[in-house]
């Protein structure tokens, strides 16, 4: 299989439909497979709306086709708190996706990967974000690609049995 030669690009308004479609997308293979991570509250089209209008929604892109997307900032969650990060001015990942039809095929990798490049370029000197505790793929992937663990944390706000995320930690 030839790879693909894919970009990121910063989300824009007329992108909204089809980001929201992906995340459709990307939460019924979730649920498919017994991960529930994501609900009609996190994420959402009213969040990507907002996250475009801040310019801190990503689109991986391979040609005119969108294969992924995420959110990096600076927010980071209050269950956050309690965990020992160790690096200062840190860029925080949400809410990765990769279109379910490409999954498998090395794209997760590659989008954290353009991630830290970008997150380094920009000056932070680390990534951290969470992974659902269910969502066994995920969690590979960023131990595969040197991410620490830092701690775990629970989210009341999920359904029970679903609260428990991993906080994870990258120097760049």
């Amino acid at each position: 299989m030839e790879k693909l030669k894919c970009r990121v690009v910063e989300a824009n308004q007329f992108m909204l439909e089809e980001i929201n479609d992906l995340y459709l997308k990307c939460r019924e293979h979730l649920i498919l497979n017994g991960i529930f991570q994501w609900d009609d509250n996190y994420p959402n089209k009213e969040y990507f709306q907002y996250c475009i209008s801040e310019k801190i929604l990503f689109v991986l892109m391979e040609n005119e086709k969108m294969l992924g997307h995420v959110v990096m900032n600076e927010w980071e969650s209050s269950e956050w708190e309690i965990i020992s990060w160790e690096e200062a001015n840190p860029i925080v990942i949400h809410s990765l996706m990769i279109d379910p039809s490409f999954q498998g095929k090395g794209l997760g990798k590659e989008f954290v990967l353009l991630c830290e490049k970008m997150g380094k370029k920009r000056g932070y000197s680390s990534i951290r974000l969470d992974a659902f505790s269910g969502n066994k793929k995920a969690l590979y992937l960023y131990k595969v690609l040197g991410y620490e663990e830092r701690g775990k944390v629970l989210f009341g706000s999920k359904p029970e049995g679903s609260q428990e995320y991993i906080c994870f930690e990258k120097k760049l």
